[in-house]
């Protein structure tokens, strides 16, 4: 009967140890989770600031410095990080508005002003691209829809 004992005993034990590493393994997982959409959420932020600094920083700048603000601005390292860390739909939506805000860059560069129509036509393309960008964003880190109708 001893025996009975000892084997209910160890069962016992084996159940608490298998329960016990499940739970630490789902902890794990979900902190792993957590950990991702964090550093995700940061990048994004990051890469959306940076691409609206340098955007800004070009307006407030004479033709010759324009790619030196761009350049401070970051846009560069930014882009790489989301393209390691972002799903496809981001990464996309990121190249587009990185592409135009590039666009801008070489426009203004070149000396034109920010009240030509060339100007303003791809600043309104940059503001519908972040915009979408943002909305890919919110959509991967799994936030709900928002209206993002106004500028970027």
């Amino acid at each position: 009967m001893q025996w009975i004992t000892v084997v209910s005993t160890a069962l016992g034990a084996l159940i608490a140890l298998v329960a016990m590493l499940l739970n630490e393994r789902v902890k794990w997982q979900r902190e792993q989770v957590s950990n991702r959409r964090k550093q995700c959420h940061e990048i994004y932020a990051s890469f959306l600031s940076a691409l609206t600094e340098a955007h800004e920083r070009m307006r407030e700048s004479p033709a010759a410095e324009v790619r030196d603000a761009f350049r401070e601005a970051n846009c560069y390292p930014l882009r790489y990080q989301l393209a390691i860390v972002a799903g496809q739909e981001v990464v996309d939506g990121g190249e587009a508005a990185f592409q135009i805000i590039r666009d801008i860059r070489d426009l203004l560069a070149q000396g034109v002003r920010i009240d030509s129509a060339e100007y303003k036509a791809l600043r309104k393309r940059f503001g519908a691209a972040l915009r979408e960008l943002q909305r890919r964003m919110r959509s991967e880190l799994g936030v709900g829809p928002i209206d993002l109708a106004g500028g970027s």
